[in-house]
């Protein structure tokens, strides 16, 4: 059974030098619940919450479910590396819970909300990142009225004519009639989720560590010297 793990685990490590170089920024762009996708690094299905990371040089993105987010932090500090995984302020409280499962796990994308600076970044256009176009969305997606409202569509526009949408695994948004109705209709429905899923989003996880043991992947890996920490903790 002990070759069994230690192969499972190799076969994780070489994924995740598949998918990352030292150096590399991994963003986690979106959070969702579950679907029949396969876990990238360990093989998992289904997947009860879902984390789509991106790497921010070849623009790759993966799926991987909550303990395979830590695994893929130990495979870095196994390596020498003292990289986070990066999430984006409204997926604050996921950050949150996920370090106090492992210490040093995520670090947030940094994003100045005033509104003066965000007039600035918007005003140069060919300057913006995904990650400042994505943050600008997220912070203005919040309001109804007022400035934020056009920097709203501002940034939407921009998020579209670049397909920053597939970045975040919403290519069901191609598929609609109207494009970018279909994704400010999805910001502002992940925001209105983000105001009351967080209780949730514990309960489930935690429950990743406790689920039966049917041979899958993430169990062996989180047994074989790679288990999460505080994983009796109550919540």
């Amino acid at each position: 059974m002990a070759m069994e793990i230690n192969k499972d685990w190799k076969h994780a490590e070489t994924k995740m030098k598949n998918f990352w170089r030292p150096g590399d920024e991994i963003i986690c762009t979106r959070i969702f619940r579950s679907s029949n996708n396969e876990c990238y690094l360990c093989g998992h299905t289904p997947i009860e919450w879902h984390h789509v990371l991106l790497h921010s040089i070849s623009n790759e993105i993966i799926d991987v479910e909550f303990s395979c987010v830590i695994n893929m932090k130990k495979m870095l500090e196994e390596w020498g590396s003292d990289q986070k995984i990066l999430f984006f302020p409204k997926y604050s409280d996921e950050a949150n819970h996920i370090n106090s499962e492992y210490a040093g796990t995520a670090s947030m994308v940094e994003f100045n909300s005033n509104i003066e600076v965000i007039i600035e970044l918007m005003s140069h256009p060919e300057r913006l990142s995904y990650k400042q176009v994505k943050s600008i969305l997220d912070h203005t997606t919040k309001f109804k009225e007022g400035v934020e409202v056009e920097l709203f569509h501002e940034a939407l526009d921009i998020y579209v004519a670049r397909n920053y949408y597939l970045y975040d695994m919403l290519d069901e948004c191609d598929k609609s009639g109207n494009v970018e109705q279909s994704i400010e209709n999805y910001f502002r429905k992940e925001w209105e989720d983000a105001q009351c899923g967080e209780e949730e989003y514990q309960q489930a996880t935690y429950r990743t560590f406790l689920s039966d043991e049917n041979g899958d992947v993430d169990q062996y890996l989180n047994r074989n010297g790679h288990r999460c920490e505080n994983e009796d903790a109550p919540f």
